[in-house]
């Protein structure tokens, strides 16, 4: 009965997992003792071994019993609902909103990962009881499961509700490039995204791009790069904010610095009179970022520091402090 499986236990009886070994375990009772029958990489293998094992040592009578009891019998029509997803037409997965996502866990409802198995897990909450849906390498396909399952055991109301209750789904297909949504420098804690609406998740490792609509914050996605998590931060603000909002948002949060036009510039070092500190800059308007492992140059404009760039040269960021002066 699933209600009755431990998280990374055997579904089928006389099998267990050999932490150790990383194996699956089949064993059967004979005269009182416990007797090994071996060890699997599969767990189906380990249980199909165990039912010869019963029928060979103990008769097609205690098999038929066994399965009549596990199977067949009231035991399991009381405890117990297979989930057969044969027919059921595929369904796009539920994601949850955003707000309800720990950090590692699935942003889809009804997936849970299993770190034992080291596998996305689905299951089902039906009448009072939580039931296995069925465990996949990809968090996608379980979600998809999920969400078939609820269209059949609980009808395609149900399914809607559902979506309607826990997601929001950012679909940028349609929406134009946006360049990304510089903040000011002042508001740039060390190692922060220097873009609007973007921060740096630790535990994937990945540059993250959020957004809030309706009082929630909603996913956009996980980037490599910090530039496209940006943009698409903007495309998210131009479609569900509208043009106004993407304005208004570069004109409060930004102040774009653009050297493109500007001639090479030497870098301008530091009085001799300034003390300066060890590893810090001897250039105007430099300084070195610890957790990006590069220099920082910017300067001052209108009362606000701004963001000029990151390099991992000192002179050239002293050059182009210089060049923004």
């Amino acid at each position: 009965s699933a209600g009755r499986i431990k998280e990374g236990a055997s579904k089928y009886k006389g099998v267990h997992f050999n932490k150790l070994m990383k194996k699956w375990h089949a064993q059967i009772y004979i005269e009182g003792k416990v007797r090994l029958i071996g060890y699997y990489d599969n767990e189906e293998e380990a249980a199909t071994d165990y039912a010869r094992a019963v029928f060979k040592y103990k008769g097609q009578g205690a098999l038929g019993r066994a399965r009549e009891r596990r199977a067949l019998g009231k035991v399991r029509e009381q405890n117990s609902i297979i989930i057969d997803l044969t027919g059921v037409p595929q369904q796009s997965p539920i994601p949850k909103s955003e707000g309800r996502i720990k950090e590692g866990a699935s942003k889809y409802t009804g997936v849970t990962f299993n770190k034992k198995m080291n596998k996305w897990q689905a299951q089902i909450r039906i009448e009072g009881k939580v039931r296995f849906i069925g465990s996949s390498e990809n968090e996608e396909e379980a979600a998809v499961d999920y969400a078939r399952a609820v269209f059949k055991y609980k009808n395609q109301a149900a399914l809607g509700k559902a979506r309607e209750q826990d997601s929001f789904i950012i679909d940028l297909s349609d929406v134009p490039p946006q360049p990304p949504i510089p903040k000011s420098s002042g508001t740039i804690k060390e190692g922060a995204s220097k873009y609007a609406g973007v921060s740096f998740n630790k535990s994937k490792n990945k540059w993250k791009a959020q957004i809030t609509i309706e009082g929630k914050q909603r996913a956009i996605g996980s980037y490599e790069i910090e530039e496209e998590a940006g943009a698409d931060y903007a495309r998210a603000v131009f479609k569900y904010k509208g043009q106004g909002a993407l304005d208004k948002a570069r004109e409060q949060d930004s102040f774009i610095i653009d050297l493109s036009d500007v001639p090479p510039q030497s870098p301008i070092p530091k009085s001799s009179d300034y003390a300066i500190k060890e590893g810090a800059s001897e250039y105007r308007g430099v300084t070195f970022n610890k957790r990006m492992k590069k220099w920082h140059a910017k300067i001052y404009i209108d009362g606000k520091h701004r963001h000029i760039g990151y390099y991992e040269n000192e002179e050239e960021a002293g050059a182009d402090y210089a060049r923004a002066v």
